[in-house]
Formats: C-alpha cells, structure tokens, sequence
C-alpha cells in the first residue's frame, strides 16, 4: 500500500522512497514484460525504462485516479508495446556466412551400448512385448470391495 509520507518524499526528489514504493512490484512488472516480449534481455529493459518513466511522471501520479501497481503496469505495458512496434519496423539482418566453410560430413556412429534400444520386436524377450504384463503387476480384481 503506498503511504502518503513515500509517495510525498519520493515526489520531493527522494530516490530510496521511491525504490521502497516500487520494489513490491519489480518482480511481477519483470514477467509481465517477459511475457509480452518474449526476451529475458529485453524485459529488463522494459521494466528499466518503466521505473526510469515512473520516476520522471512521479509528480502526476493520482492515487485517486488508480493505485500505483495499476500505474506501473500502464506504464509497463506501453513500453513493452512501444518495443514490440520498434523491433517489427527494424529489418532483420542478414547473416554473412560466406567466410566459414561448411562442416565435413562424417559418418554417424551410434555410442556404444545404443544397439541394444533399437532391437526389434522378435528379439525382444516375450515378457517385455507390448500388451504383455510385467511379472510384477498383479491382476485386476474381479469385483470392487463395498
């Protein structure tokens, strides 16, 4: 909950208030980014340019008007909006490959011991078939216990 005497320090330019007013909220404005952005990277961005806009805008924050996770989160959200628009105006880049050769292909070897999955059915022991029950199953019971 904000408290008046934190929210009228951290509008006189106090710099630890506001960090003890945001700091409950960090954590969740974090994965609401990751969510909308889809980077770990990027979402930290987000949310630092989130706290950077809330501390500019302090002074018009109306606890009236909403609470300051509500804020925050309006704020989050255009940024991370703002980032989605800006990374789909800029082109992806091509990679240049043209100085790396191409891998020789050699031949596939299977580890050792790997055979011994891959065996088929005629050779797999008749207890361990599909549709086979295991020695260690017990059979179903021919009526329910009242």
């Amino acid at each position: 909950m904000v408290t008046a005497d934190l929210l009228s320090r951290a509008r006189a330019g106090d710099g630890e208030a506001f960090r003890e007013l945001t700091r409950p909220y960090r954590r969740e404005l974090q994965v609401h980014c990751y969510r909308m952005l889809g980077s770990f990277q990027d979402a930290e961005d987000a949310v630092q340019e989130t706290m950077l806009a809330a501390w500019q805008g302090i002074g018009g924050f109306a606890e009236e008007r909403a609470s300051l996770r509500t804020w925050l989160y309006k704020i989050a959200t255009n940024r991370c909006l703002n980032a989605r628009r800006a990374a789909s105006r800029r082109p992806a880049r091509e990679w240049d490959v043209s100085q790396f050769e191409p891998p020789v292909p050699t031949r596939a070897t299977r580890p050792s011991g790997f055979s011994r999955f891959l065996t088929p059915d005629s050779r797999v022991p008749p207890a361990c078939r599909p549709g086979r029950r295991h020695a260690t199953s017990r059979p179903k019971p021919s009526r329910w216990p009242s």
